[in-house]
């Protein structure tokens, strides 16, 4: 089988000016950072704030399959079964509206703005979701998650 050498990117590219790093001026936002690693200050339980937590959030839905979480077997995007589909327009609508669906359900408050969509040469699948915080405005972040 031949590692295809074209990108297709579905979405439209987001300018740079909306990429610039952003910082949330709140950061009463405060958790747990995922996923757990050892860390020799801190031990396994390091904490988070504000955009950090709001990413690995995001990062953790995404990642999580349905069915893997104790108590919320609703929670997660079951995008593992993407792996092995080809990369065309109907995949990437299932992948959409997989991930589309979690955030309705379980991060009401973040915006998704954009969803691109990668295949990679190790059958991975790399999501890029831009967006942003419902209640603050101007707050533009993008989380990149491998899958």
């Amino acid at each position: 089988m031949a590692i295809p050498t074209t990108t297709n990117i579905y979405g439209s590219i987001i300018p740079p000016k909306a990429l610039r790093d952003a910082t949330l001026k709140d950061n009463k936002l405060i958790g747990f950072k995922y996923p757990l690693v050892a860390n020799p200050a801190n031990g396994y339980f390091s904490k988070s704030s504000g955009l950090d937590i709001i990413r690995s959030s995001i990062r953790s839905l995404v990642r999580t399959e349905r069915g893997e979480r104790f108590m919320l077997p609703d929670y997660g995007c079951n995008l593992r079964k993407f792996l092995m589909e080809p990369m065309d327009e109907t995949t990437f609508t299932l992948i959409k509206d997989e991930i589309q669906t979690s955030f309705r359900k379980y991060l009401k408050e973040i915006k998704i703005g954009k969803i691109q969509v990668f295949e990679t040469d190790q059958n991975n699948i790399d999501v890029k979701l831009f967006c942003s915080l419902r209640d603050a405005k101007g707050v533009n972040f993008g989380v990149g998650v491998r899958i």
